[in-house]
């Protein structure tokens, strides 16, 4: 994928004051992923998959604080940029701006067809039950506007009760304000406030599904792929003893897509993909914003992180990303900030920096397991330990 940014005029500042790298055209790498025999051979699937994307999460039903159009603005900055990996999840309820963006930088000439982008979506907890999978992936489908997507996620290893659609069955996006996939209260009547396992040892929530394993839903998702609904199927959010259950009796995911920065650097995650020679992405490269507590150590304001961007005259996040990548680790950090995507795009312009190996040792001291994300909070499941 070519990413071409715009050039001329002043250098662009990102969010933390340092000149934006990337005023000149630029090629982000991309890496090849591992083809199933079994796969459907689509235009989508020769395609590499890019090292740099971006991010769509702006919140949930409950959580949501982006006005409407926000995410349909960032996605078309981005492409426009030249951007070229946008990851979607239908638990995001944006997936509609998403496809509106794309159509628009199409119709702009700023990407040239739907196969120059790679296009990521995650299945939703609510649908882990076979027969709910592919009626999922076609909704984000419709939601996208495209006849297939590049990459399909387990979003998490956490099956939830079914949530009908309603409306947004035949519609595209969810209008419906009533419809509430992360805490299902719509059909079990009950907040996670009221049914966390925290204060009721005794009783199995009622929003977590029984009697679907994480086998039974990927192997509904390898289906859609030999359909010729996705190219390429993955997971996200697994442990490594997850991740080897899995492998044991299906086929390696393309892709694993879990929480790493310097303070969670997931060596051994990373080294099991490896193995398996599955993609390892990474999300939250420079620590999670909205879900870190006020206390919390974030790495971009690290000594460490802040000596080494000095040392090199490059944003703190400059060097997160350049560090992910040197780690031959894939990322999509979200940003709704034009001049923060440019500084993003930056890390791969052919005159800018690579860190030393005195600067990976240090940042590979950092690392302390330190997860922002933390599912005990909401499904009641202490996944990470």
């Amino acid at each position: 994928f070519c990413s071409t940014a715009t050039s001329g005029g002043p250098p662009h500042l990102n969010g933390h004051g340092v000149p934006s790298l990337t005023d000149e055209p630029l090629v982000v790498p991309a890496r090849q992923l591992r083809q199933s025999a079994s796969s459907v051979e689509t235009s989508e699937q020769k395609n590499p998959m890019p090292y740099l994307g971006l991010g769509t999460f702006t919140g949930t039903r409950f959580t949501q604080k982006a006005a409407p159009g926000t995410m349909r603005r960032a996605v078309r900055a981005w492409l426009a940029l030249g951007g070229r990996l946008v990851d979607c999840a239908q638990n995001y309820l944006n997936e509609n701006e998403v496809g509106d963006a794309l159509k628009d930088a199409i119709a702009d000439g700023s990407v040239a067809s739907r196969d120059a982008v790679w296009l990521t979506t995650k299945l939703n907890n609510p649908y882990h039950a076979p027969a709910d999978v592919r009626p999922a992936l076609e909704k984000s489908l419709r939601d996208l506007d495209v006849a297939s997507v590049d990459l399909f996620l387990m979003h998490w290893p956490v099956a939830f009760v079914k949530v009908p659609y309603g409306d947004a069955t035949t519609v595209r996006g969810f209008p419906d304000a009533a419809y509430e996939p992360d805490e299902c209260s719509g059909v079990t009547g009950k907040r996670w406030t009221e049914t966390h396992w925290s204060k009721h040892m005794e009783t199995w929530p009622p929003h977590l599904r029984r009697g679907v394993s994480i086998h039974d839903t990927y192997r509904a998702m390898l289906a859609c792929r030999d359909a010729g609904l996705c190219a390429h199927v993955g997971v996200a959010n697994f442990t490594v003893a997850l991740l080897h259950e899995l492998c044991c009796v299906n086929e390696p995911p393309a892709v694993v897509q879990c929480e790493s920065h310097p303070f969670l650097q997931q060596r051994g995650l990373i080294r099991y993909c490896e193995y398996v020679d599955a993609a390892f992405q990474a999300y939250s490269p420079l620590g999670y914003g909205v879900f870190r507590g006020a206390t919390e150590p974030a790495p971009l304001t690290d000594a460490t992180i802040l000596a080494i961007a000095e040392k090199h005259g490059v944003s703190p996040a400059a060097v997160c990303l350049r560090w992910t990548y040197q780690r031959g680790v894939l990322t999509m950090p979200m940003t709704l900030h034009e001049a923060e995507m440019r500084d993003n795009l930056g890390v791969f312009r052919k005159d800018g920096f690579t860190l030393d190996d005195d600067d990976l040792a240090a940042i590979a001291r950092l690392d302390r397991g330190h997860h922002y994300l933390r599912p005990d909070d909401w499904y009641g499941l202490p996944l990470w330990d």
